[in-house]
């Protein structure tokens, strides 16, 4: 089962990277935009539904990667691959509506996120703590590289605009 989904993921990720390569240039010249603006209400909640359950779960394997407790990091990193928006109950117009809203880039940088995830699991289950803090910062990065440039209304510090009350 593990396999047919990272085969699954594989294969998708493939073909979010060809799709960005064809898209890349329209989104050059205007630069990457927020996305939940352009969400139908369903998959807003969806996003924002699977948003917090990795924020949850990312606090809980930092919490078992302090104290060495592979099971947690395995099962929380497993809950976030699961996770994978793309891979719960979409109707056909859910998908239709997404890929409407989300740039390619979006989704590829979203399949790479979950796979990372994958890995982060698959390291725990080997107990090895090093690949573990590997996958882990690599989450994060994930994670802040699409809030800067996917989220900027729902984080506007990464928009480059200064919080108010502090000025250059």
């Amino acid at each position: 089962m593990k396999v047919k989904n990272s085969k699954r993921m594989a294969v998708y990720a493939a073909a979010m990277t060809i799709m960005a390569g064809i898209a890349f240039e329209a989104v050059a010249a205007e630069g990457p935009q927020p996305i939940g603006p352009k969400l139908t209400p369903r998959l807003k909640q969806m996003l924002s539904d699977e948003m917090l359950s990795v924020k949850q779960a990312v606090k809980q394997i930092l919490d078992g990667l302090i104290v060495g407790d592979h099971a947690l990091v395995a099962t929380q990193s497993q809950q976030i691959h699961d996770s994978f928006i793309m891979e719960r109950g979409l109707t056909e117009q859910d998908k239709k509506d997404l890929m409407k809203a989300a740039p390619p880039e979006f989704l590829v940088l979203d399949g790479a996120f979950h796979l990372t995830a994958q890995k982060l699991a698959n390291a725990a289950l080997q107990k090895d703590y090093e690949l573990q803090r590997f996958y882990y910062s690599r989450l994060v990065d994930s994670c802040q590289t699409c809030h800067s440039q996917y989220a900027t209304d729902m984080f506007p510090a990464f928009s480059g605009a200064q919080p108010e009350g502090h000025a250059h």
